[in-house]
């Protein structure tokens, strides 16, 4: 919103630019141009992106799981084999 910010065609560019340096003048400016709903603007991207990151995670974590456990079940099956020994004779 600061980045943004937009003339205004009152001539009041210069007071609101000011008044927009500061964290309390960006909420004062979005509270006054866009209401309540203004605060909630673009959060519907971001919780898609959220989801779908979340989603991609938790999906490698369990391919990673399953490997994991699949390696150590036949690598413990390859060590504790008994191989049969050979009688002298």
């Amino acid at each position: 919103m600061i980045q943004a910010a937009e003339s205004d065609e009152d001539g009041n560019q210069e007071a609101e630019q000011k008044a927009q340096k500061t964290v309390s003048g960006a909420v004062y400016a979005i509270w006054k141009r866009e209401g309540l709903l203004g605060f909630f603007k673009g959060l519907q991207a971001q919780i898609l992106k959220t989801v779908l990151s979340s989603a991609l995670h938790l999906f490698i974590k369990e391919k990673i799981t399953k490997t994991t456990w699949v390696l150590m079940l036949a690598l413990r099956k390859y060590l504790f084999v008994t191989r049969p020994k050979l009688k002298g004779t």
